[in-house]
């Protein structure tokens, strides 16, 4: 996500993690902005960086001025793969992810114990 995606950054659960693809050279943007928000922040290891790769440099739409967060990325779908597991590790494993899943299927079985009522 850029520009106004980074909004969304705010309403996600206190659970989430988000991953930086590529910094386009402010390394400290995303990592800063999930660190206040309070979720996980991954990218990649500075010994994996080699696997991303760009076709361009990146044209602005307006003006054509040449910026990488305008480039497109390639990455190793293998390791964005492991990267992802990482992080879907981390959801799995936080307290208040586990906490929300209780109360959801709380509801859910109250939800279905009601309908039975109903149906009798």
């Amino acid at each position: 996500m850029h520009g106004a995606g980074l909004t969304h950054l705010m309403f996600l659960p206190d659970w989430a993690a988000i991953f930086e693809i590529y910094n386009c050279g402010d390394a400290g943007c995303y990592s800063d902005l999930a660190r206040l928000r309070g979720v996980k922040y991954y990218t990649w290891p500075e010994s994996k960086i080699h696997l991303i790769r760009s076709d361009d440099e990146g044209d602005h739409p307006q003006s054509g001025e040449k910026h990488l967060k305008f480039a497109n990325y390639h990455v190793d779908p293998i390791e964005f793969r492991e990267q992802v597991k990482m992080m879907i590790e981390h959801v799995r494993n936080h307290p208040k992810f586990i906490n929300s899943r209780r109360i959801q299927r709380r509801k859910q079985k109250e939800m279905e114990a009601e309908k039975l009522k109903k149906e009798l």
